[in-house]
């Protein structure tokens, strides 16, 4: 029968060298002979599954009880077990059981056994997680894990068949990655999806034999003590220390003294940066692994003076006129100068070779000193004659008479040996450099006076028809005018953009001038076409034949663009402006003929249809044309014109074209029947044209009457009539179509035919 044996082993680890660290760790081994002392050894089982079922983690069931295998050592059911009636009939299995609660180190081993039963005919999966929140028991419920979030292993972790062992077999697991001991439980899962009696998946698991071994500190050796290697002030350092034993990346400290101002040890034991105080420095260095083991050793190193590190730039030669000279060839900077003309770092040059000493104590106290020697020559004697006055617009000037030659000029307007006045007094300075680089140099000064302020205002734009005109607007006055066109201060416009220049001398002789454009602009080329000669009958007359198009008309009977004759030769005068506003124009005349009068007044006023054709006659001046409806050739034919009133009109042309016209209405009667008769008696048909009914009266005769009524066709119509009096009759063609009738009538036995128009 097997036993659960706790035993509690004392581990320590040795540390070369150094100090020597120890620590307890409690390890068990847990045969699950009775699963009913498990929460008296702090273990805990909590059932989170969706949903729980009728069973929680259970005492092994062996074959010889019906069950499907025996433990894995001593008592055949010497196990715990799990199966799908962890869950409801489906669901999802998550039944954890946690470990007692234990710091876990880096190196910590886990062992185990678990099997299923053969054949796999549902798959299982067992999660062996890690919680690092001390002895929480939190697992969330369902798919969570609560604090148990580092996940160990997984068995069957795709939930397979064929995957999970269906015999017992061994599992170890070596715990890494922890930053530090860290106190915790281990959990093992039954985590089964798809679950339960009616599920696809769970079937029945065991676990056996779990062991926990603490992981043991080995001993430590570190790079042998005593002096490292040696430093020098304000100059890189590097060394790194060496270890065996650690499990995992060591990690480095000073745990004891001090390394030199300047260096550090990293983390992983590099000694390393730019030392910056000299002397023996002592320390302790301690190296530490992941697991909480760790060994000291103890360590000197010395840091020395850096060599002279003085260094000088070459001295300048110098002159003996030169002044105080600032002492900057020593380096590093920051020493001290001193030596024959040496005051504060200023050096007063005398001609000859002087020897200066230069002493430096860099920043970690180290002192140090050298020397070295300028040379001081004699400087040249230099002269420069006067010059004269010169205008400050009179253009660059150039410079002489400076000796010894070869020197150069210098001052306000001087570019290499050329003088650019600005009015004033200015300085010219000649300065002199001879072969050994000594300079000298003198002045003179030259008067420069300011030339006139000249201006010229602006000139407006004129047109090159606008004739000669004075120039003016020049200041200060009294100059004179230059430019194409310009004569004597006056100009003479052509066209284009002229250039006009005023030019003024002050009493200094010094000139200036000031230019001006005047934009002269063409005049527009304006034409006229002749216009023909028009009668004075002609009416007004839309004028044109301008040219450029938009211009304006004036003269005689011109009104806007129109022109009303008047008899005679008249001038019409077209002038156009551009947009420059210039001006030009062109004229033509007009000749103007009187239209003759005419007149007319026909022989009769009156026709009947079937009167013979009458030849026109009474229009004056003779000699003139007939026309209007049924007139051909001087005669009126009233048959061809029809019953109505026509106007007859009289046309005459004289010799020069020109026209006049007359007119008189005659009016043709159909004349049918009696309708005189009618007129004798007094007829009168009312409305006419009409609707419908109409009324037929005499104001003589007795006896009135409608015989028939015709159309047009001559088609006898019925109609409708009540004789209201002897005079009067009405009728009533209400139901006849439009169109033009005739009615046949009597008055006191004589016949006459009227015409009625019914609409």
């Amino acid at each position: 029968m097997k036993t659960r044996i706790l035993k509690l082993a004392a581990l320590c680890g040795l540390f070369v060298l150094g100090s020597i660290s120890k620590y307890n760790a409690q390890s068990f081994s847990e045969s699950f002979n009775d699963i009913t002392l498990l929460a008296g050894n702090g273990w805990v089982m909590t059932n989170a599954s969706v949903a729980v079922g009728s069973t929680n983690w259970f005492q092994g069931n062996p074959v010889g009880a019906g069950g499907p295998f025996d433990a894995f050592n001593g008592a055949t059911n010497a196990y715990i077990g799990a199966n799908y009636n962890n869950t409801g009939s489906t669901g999802t299995i998550s039944n954890w059981l946690m470990t007692p609660n234990r710091t876990f180190r880096n190196g910590d081993v886990i062992t185990f056994y678990t099997r299923k039963p053969s054949p796999d005919s549902y798959a299982d999966r067992l999660e062996v997680r890690l919680s690092t929140n001390g002895a929480s028991t939190s697992v969330g419920t369902g798919m969570a894990v609560g604090d148990y979030t580092t996940l160990l292993m997984s068995v069957n972790p795709s939930l397979v068949l064929g995957v999970y062992p269906t015999t017992w077999t061994l599992y170890t697991i070596t715990i890494s990655g922890l930053p530090a001991p860290t106190s915790g439980r281990i959990g093992f899962r039954y985590f089964v999806t798809g679950a339960g009696l009616s599920g696809t998946n769970s079937d029945y698991i065991g676990i056996d034999q779990v062991d926990y071994t603490p992981y043991v500190c080995p001993a430590f050796t570190m790079t042998t003590g005593g002096a490292l290697t040696g430093g020098t002030a304000g100059s890189a350092y590097s060394l790194g220390l060496t270890q065996t034993g650690a499990l995992g990346a060591p990690s480095y400290a000073v745990t004891g003294g001090a390394l030199p101002p300047g260096l550090t040890l990293s983390a992983a034991g590099t000694i390393s940066g730019t030392p910056t105080a000299t002397g023996t420095f002592n320390f302790t260095a301690t190296v530490s692994d992941a697991s909480g083991c760790s060994g000291s050793q103890s360590y000197s190193i010395t840091v020395v003076c850096p060599a002279n590190p003085i260094v000088f730039t070459t001295a300048p030669a110098l002159c003996d006129n030169a002044g105080s000279y600032t002492l900057v060839e020593g380096s590093p900077a920051g020493g001290t100068y001193s030596g024959t003309g040496v005051t504060g770092g200023q050096f007063d040059p005398a001609a000859g070779t002087q020897t200066v000493t230069y002493d430096y104590t860099n920043a970690f106290g180290c002192p140090y000193n050298s020397n070295y020697t300028i040379t001081v020559n004699n400087a040249p004697a230099v002269s420069l004659p006067p010059i004269s006055a010169v205008c400050d617009n009179s253009g660059t000037l150039a410079l002489t008479g400076g000796s010894p030659a070869g020197g150069t000029y210098s001052g306000t307007g001087v570019t290499g040996s050329n003088f650019d006045p600005a009015a004033g007094t200015q300085t010219i300075t000649y300065t002199f450099t001879d072969v050994n680089s000594c300079t000298d140099n003198t002045s003179t000064t030259i008067t420069v006076n300011p030339a006139p302020a000249v201006t010229q205002s602006a000139i407006s734009a004129v047109c090159d028809n606008s004739g000669t005109f004075a120039l003016t607007g020049g200041s200060p006055a009294t100059g004179t005018y230059s430019g194409t066109g310009v004569t004597l201060n006056t100009f003479d416009p052509s066209a284009g953009t002229q250039t006009v220049t005023y030019t003024y001398t002050d009493v200094n002789g010094c000139t200036d001038d000031a230019s001006t454009t005047i934009t002269v602009n063409a005049a527009p080329t304006v034409a006229q076409s002749a216009i023909s000669a028009i009668c004075s009958n002609s009416g007004t007359l839309a004028l044109t034949g301008g040219s450029p198009a938009g211009g304006t008309y004036s003269g005689t009977g011109v009104t806007g663009s129109n022109f009303n004759p008047a008899s005679g030769t008249q001038t019409v005068t077209y002038t156009f402006t551009d947009a420059n506003g210039c001006t030009d124009d062109a004229a033509t005349t007009i000749t103007v003929n009187t239209a003759p009068t005419v007149a007319f007044t026909s022989p009769v006023a009156n026709m009947c249809l079937n009167h013979a054709p009458l030849t026109l006659s009474g229009g004056t001046p003779a000699g003139g044309t007939y026309s209007g409806t049924g007139v051909s050739g001087g005669v009126l034919n009233p048959t061809t014109a029809g019953a109505g009133s026509h106007v007859i009109t009289y046309s005459f042309t004289d010799a020069n074209g020109c026209d006049g016209q007359a007119t008189f209405t005659i009016n043709v009667s159909a004349c049918l029947g009696l309708t005189e008769n009618g007129q004798e008696f007094g007829l009168e048909v009312y409305p006419n044209p009409t609707t419908g009914k109409f009324t037929a009266s005499i104001t003589s005769g007795v006896d009135f009457s409608i015989v028939n009524v015709v159309d047009i066709q001559g088609k006898e119509i019925p109609f409708g009539s009540s004789k209201s009096s002897a005079t009067a009759t009405d009728i009533d063609f209400s139901n006849q179509v439009p169109g033009l009738y005739f009615v046949n009538a009597t008055v006191d036995g004589q016949r006459f035919t009227f015409r009625v128009q019914k609409q």
